[in-house]
């Protein structure tokens, strides 16, 4: 736990150094982890507990004020900002909710899935997703554990390009081409991948760069070559601008 906690702070440190190529593209705004259930956009923090999403004006850092609440599914579980929209993964499925009008985001489309945990992180209109068996969303249900390619050019109508079978996938984050999967005990997979549309159909390829089969790690954030990584012992560091990757350091 202390280091899901200690993730979430880096992760407000990446908000705070105004860091940019965010999860939220349209905005200079900060990089949270996969399994986060918050997300800064513009002036705005957004954040989602077991029924409603809350929206707080953050222009003054020192006094956030809450806006807004909005009713959501009640299995939701992270949440992942892009563009104009918010994304929602939750035991069930992906709701997507269109924030244009940033202090009542309203939801657009759903793509239900096999109960599982699901983190989605999105990059170039293509949402990525982990599906996982964990004790939290899985314990005896029919889930399965596999990484899912959703096409969200068109956020209303989401569509399901290609799945890949995994061990029991967690979280994941991607930069570029380069797409960082946690697949439990399996390690951690890095990917290099490459989309392409023709006429309409958008293909994704992924192929394995390097496994890091030491690390049984739970969640990442990945940006500008520099890697981090939450894990059940420590939080790890590595820069990814080349490979292999070379680890930076440790924080325990």
């Amino acid at each position: 736990m202390k280091n899901i906690i200690l993730l979430s702070v880096l992760a407000f440190l990446f908000i705070a150094c105004g860091s940019t190529g965010s999860s939220d593209v349209s905005s200079s705004t900060g990089k949270a982890g996969s399994m986060a259930r918050f997300a800064i956009s513009g002036d705005y923090l957004y954040t989602i507990n077991e029924r409603e999403m809350n929206v707080l004006d953050v222009r003054d850092a020192s006094k956030p004020k809450k806006i807004s609440k909005i009713h959501v599914p009640f299995d939701v579980e992270t949440l992942f900002a892009y563009n104009n929209n918010l994304y929602v993964g939750s035991n069930s499925g992906i709701y997507i909710y269109d924030k244009r009008i940033a202090t009542q985001p309203t939801r657009v489309a759903e793509l239900s899935h096999a109960q599982s945990c699901d983190p989605v992180v999105v990059s170039d209109d293509v949402a990525f997703v982990t599906l996982n068996t964990g004790s939290d969303c899985g314990k005896d249900r029919m889930g399965v554990n596999r990484l899912e390619m959703v096409d969200v050019k068109i956020p209303e109508s989401p569509k399901l390009i290609k799945a890949v079978d995994m061990w029991e996938p967690k979280g994941l984050g991607i930069d570029g081409n380069n797409l960082f999967v946690c697949d439990g005990s399996n390690g951690l997979n890095v990917y290099d991948m490459n989309k392409s549309d023709i006429n309409g159909t958008v293909k994704v390829n992924i192929t394995v760069k390097e496994i890091l089969s030491d690390i049984d790690c739970y969640d990442v954030i990945a940006q500008n070559s520099n890697l981090i990584v939450s894990n059940h012992d420590n939080i790890r560091q590595f820069d990814y601008s080349s490979f292999p990757m070379k680890e930076k350091g440790k924080i325990k």
